[in-house]
């Protein structure tokens, strides 16, 4: 068995403000501290972007803090609202690459980590160049399963402002490229700040609600980007050898508990 947990939109921001209301650093902190009370066996946590609420450079020296001491490893994607030559600024690992898609694989899974930005926008996408390189790490990885992490969600969501303004550009050139391997077992994602499952022909994916805010469900507002007070999340990944397990864990009231069994 294998354990990974995936965090999403943690839209920190730079200023001693808050966002709706919320301190995003102050939520990130008790993520970490729930994860590291419950979790501590997880092989590592994931950022599926949004890292920061407006890219700003003082967002990424308070991520990169929190990390510093919290004692597990992450990893993390870039967002629509990340820009990558801050985050270049305090994360090494990122400084030569272009964009930021790399893979860390054990002797039989393959986790592979997604740039599906495009600069200056609200849409994802991929370019030739990113699913190029796509292409050569499922090649490499044939013989493993494989599981993908991006930020924007490749399919419809029914989220009408979202479908509408901030969707996946590159949703056929992907699958046409991916659904030919079948050995992918899971797409993990975010940018949608809702609890999502999905499946695409035989790929399954789904999305964690954000640390910070949550995006209403109100399919019949085209126009409005409605955010709610819905308790954040982060997604516990059990992995076995045939079955994927996921749990989307509400953080911020775990210690409420009725005692004994009253039923």
């Amino acid at each position: 068995m294998l354990k990974i947990v995936q965090i999403s939109d943690t839209h920190l921001i730079g200023s001693n403000s808050s966002l709706f209301g919320i301190d995003p650093s102050l939520r990130l902190k008790r993520a970490f501290e729930s994860i590291l009370k419950y979790h501590s066996d997880a092989s590592f946590v994931v950022i599926t972007g949004d890292l920061a609420n407006a890219g700003e450079s003082m967002a990424y020296e308070k991520l990169k803090k929190l990390m510093d001491d919290f004692p597990m490893s992450v990893y993390f994607i870039p967002g629509n609202h990340d820009k990558i030559e801050n985050i270049q600024r305090y994360f090494d690992d990122y400084k030569d690459l272009k964009f930021i898609q790399y893979e860390k694989t054990d002797t039989n899974r393959a986790f592979i980590f997604l740039d599906s930005t495009i600069e200056g926008e609200e849409f994802g996408g991929m370019d030739r160049s990113r699913l190029k390189w796509l292409e050569e790490h499922l090649k490499i990885n044939r013989d493993k399963d494989v599981y993908l992490f991006m930020h924007h969600f490749p399919l419809i969501s029914n989220l009408p402002w979202m479908d509408k303004h901030a969707n996946f550009r590159s949703k056929e050139d992907f699958f046409n490229l991916i659904e030919g391997f079948g050995n992918i077992k899971h797409i993990f994602c975010g940018h949608l700040h809702r609890i999502i499952d999905a499946n695409y022909k035989h790929i399954s994916i789904s999305c964690t609600r954000s640390t910070t805010f949550q995006v209403a469900y109100r399919p019949n507002c085209e126009d409005d980007y409605l955010t709610n007070e819905e308790n954040p999340t982060y997604c516990v990944a059990i992995i076995k050898k045939d079955s994927l397990l996921l749990h989307h864990h509400e953080f911020l009231q775990e210690e409420l508990i009725y005692p004994g069994q009253q039923w």
